[in-house]
């Protein structure tokens, strides 16, 4: 195996928790002597020990401890992202690596937090070690998209998905939606739903729809243990929301909801209201679930909120599931956003992903122009 084939196995690693870390990053590690891996680990869990301590800790569980440490000193380390150099809710990983004498470090990308920025790799270099930063950088990058964009743009990672008709509509006339698309296609948006902190809507659909903004995916269909829980997002509506039977699924339950308004904000066991002044309070909203580590949100609100997002520009990931039936002229857009005064000024997004569920098409685009 080459380096590459070890980098490339550390984000396969990182990729397992996917689920459980965030808002921390996604991270895995392997350790090689030799050109064998002798430990491999990954981040598990937000708060618990991250990859390159659980890395030396599997190797100790392989090989026993005494015989463990002697087999990482002088071996070559792989991790997808900088080792942290800060303590916070664990110690940091910089300082275990050098403790352990490991010989070279292969990092993918620095840490974009400040606080992080390049001083694992100067406390490693500065101990001796010999440290490669770039091995599958772009790769390693894409990984955590959710943690840069936390990082850079001081907001969530924000996916906006819909559900659409071919000539791009998402409700009859009536308001009617039950169901455009399949019930595989459903499913995966579950699984959308999943990987994130936060789901979004706006009062209108809200009330409309009377949404439960919960994951219904089983342990086994989310690739978890028995012993693990489904971790549910936290349910957001942008308008005034008043309890009702309307809205009677999302208070369903001890669910976490926050509800951003410019009204008297008011107090509940498990809502948060958030009173805002500026009639656009987007932008502060998008801070302060951040601030509550709400790192990543799921945008399903109708037209109105999509297009909100996409005309302040709030948004990195668009998600589209195309079913093939038509609606008519009459029915609901799915989106209506104003034209640009020229083509060449258009929003243009990079599709990354193209898949069918039976007849649906599901397209997942990026959006390159923050």
């Amino acid at each position: 195996m080459k380096d590459p084939d070890f980098m490339a196995r550390a984000i396969e690693l990182a990729k397992k928790g996917r689920l459980k870390v965030q808002p921390n990053p996604m991270v895995g590690c392997v350790i090689v002597k030799n050109n064998k891996i002798i430990g491999e680990g990954w981040h598990k869990e937000y708060g618990k020990d991250h990859a390159e301590v659980n890395a030396i800790k599997n190797c100790k569980k392989i090989f026993g401890t005494k015989k463990a440490l002697k087999l990482i000193a002088g071996s070559n380390v792989y991790v997808n992202l900088e080792p942290c150099s800060i303590e916070n809710n664990t110690p940091p990983c910089s300082n275990a690596l050098i403790e352990c004498k490991i010989k070279k470090l292969f990092c993918g990308t620095l840490d974009p937090n400040p606080k992080i920025n390049g001083k694992g790799i100067k406390l490693l270099k500065k101990s001796g070690i010999e440290t490669n930063v770039g091995l599958l950088k772009n790769q390693c990058i894409q990984l955590n998209r959710i943690f840069f964009t936390n990082q850079k743009r001081s907001r969530p990672y924000i996916i906006l998905k819909s559900a659409q008709s071919l000539d791009g509509k998402i409700a009859l006339k009536s308001g009617e939606s039950n169901w455009i698309t399949n019930s595989e296609s459903r499913k995966n948006s579950h699984h959308i739903r999943s990987r994130v902190k936060g789901i979004l809507v706006g009062k209108n659909t809200a009330e409309q729809d009377n949404p439960s903004l919960t994951v219904r995916l089983s342990k086994n269909e989310l690739g978890l243990d028995k012993g693990e829980s489904i971790e549910q997002p936290v349910k957001i509506v942008l308008g005034n929301l008043n309890r009702s039977k309307k809205v009677s699924k999302i208070f369903a339950g001890n669910s976490k909801i926050i509800i951003a308004h410019n009204q008297l904000a008011k107090k509940s066991r498990n809502v948060e209201y958030l009173k805002y002044r500026k009639k656009n309070f987007l932008e502060e909203f998008l801070q302060d679930l951040l601030d509550r580590n709400i790192s990543s949100i799921l945008v399903e609100g109708g037209q109105k909120t999509l297009n909100t997002f996409i005309m302040n520009n709030l948004f990195d990931e668009l998600v589209l599931y195309t079913a093939p039936i038509f609606l008519g002229k009459e029915s609901k857009d799915a989106l209506s956003v104003h034209s640009p005064s020229a083509i060449k000024k258009s929003l243009k997004l990079e599709m990354v992903k193209l898949e069918r569920f039976e007849d649906d098409i599901k397209t997942t685009y990026y959006n390159n122009n923050l």
